[in-house]
């Protein structure tokens, strides 16, 4: 989803704009992560050439938490971007970022949200889109040296998925991570534990993208999804990157026809000229569950 600009109105100079085309350009990737071959293929069907430019994106935040992530994840991804356009030499960067955590519909679950953006220095816009899914493998469990580490196979997907181990709870330090062989992970068990006040270590997935071979679908899902909105163009300017910017709530209760805080509409924009016009996602008529209602089911 595009950052829109502006109120929505089109410049008067819109129409006269020339037709952007990524076709044959070149645009870097930051990444640390082997994440070329989840972004350039998807990219590549709206024209652009994606090559990997190695940075060490870490500094920008880390899953395990020994690098706090200042900004959301659309800032590091953007950040991300900049810091491989600054290295290349380029004006067309590529990123991901990605988050796991409750899921914005059902907290209760546990999803992988994922970001891809591409950042256009020559326009001074960012178009970006993601992907969210429920297939993530992300656990974590407190440990005394000793353990049966054979338990943790199925829970962690070893060797599959590797893991971080870390003290429980005192210093931040020593993290160790792409453990995958249960020996590795209880010699790491016991240095942890040794730094650790309770005696016990912290056993959780590695979730940087080349350890964690379940969010590598979920952020090719996301270039997929940036592919296809490059390849949409604003009616309004043409510029590529028309699509959903926002979302229209309210829709009546089938009871007693309060709103209920359902999608009925949703907001495309232009990451360019900032047009935005809404397009009805749910039949004329349509009314929610009362079970939903706030009035209904208080």
């Amino acid at each position: 989803m595009s950052s829109p600009s502006g109120d929505g109105a089109v410049p008067r100079d819109a129409g006269r704009r020339p037709v952007v085309s990524y076709t044959g350009r070149r645009a870097v990737l930051a990444t640390k992560h082997d994440k070329l071959p989840l972004v350039a293929p998807p990219l590549a069907a709206s024209g652009l050439e994606v090559t990997a430019v190695a940075i060490d994106t870490d500094q920008l935040g880390t899953f395990s938490g020994d690098i706090p992530r200042p900004g959301t994840p659309l800032d590091t991804a953007i950040a991300k971007a900049r810091l491989g356009m600054a290295a290349a030499g380029t004006s067309l960067g590529v990123a991901s970022e990605g988050s796991i955590g409750p899921h914005p519909a059902s907290p209760l679950l546990t999803a992988d949200a994922e970001i891809v953006v591409l950042v256009d220095a020559d326009r001074d816009i960012v178009v970006w889109d993601r992907a969210i899914s429920l297939d993530i493998r992300a656990a974590a469990r407190a440990v005394e040296p000793g353990h049966d580490m054979t338990s943790l196979t199925r829970r962690f997907d070893l060797p599959g998925h590797a893991v971080i181990v870390r003290p429980n709870h005192g210093p931040p330090a020593p993290v160790l991570k792409g453990l995958r062989d249960l020996a590795d992970i209880e010699a790491a068990v016991a240095t942890c534990a040794a730094a650790s006040p309770d005696g016990q270590a912290r056993v959780e997935t590695d979730l940087r993208a080349h350890m964690c071979p379940s969010r590598r679908p979920v952020i090719r899902q996301a270039a997929e999804r940036l592919a296809a909105r490059l390849a949409a163009r604003c009616p309004a300017c043409t510029s590529p990157g028309w699509g959903p910017v926002d979302a229209v709530t309210g829709v009546p209760c089938a009871w007693c026809g309060t709103p209920v805080d359902d999608v009925r509409a949703e907001i495309d924009g232009c990451p360019a000229c900032g047009h935005r016009a809404e397009r009805a996602v749910i039949a004329p008529g349509t009314t929610a569950d009362p079970g939903r209602c706030p009035r209904c089911n208080p």
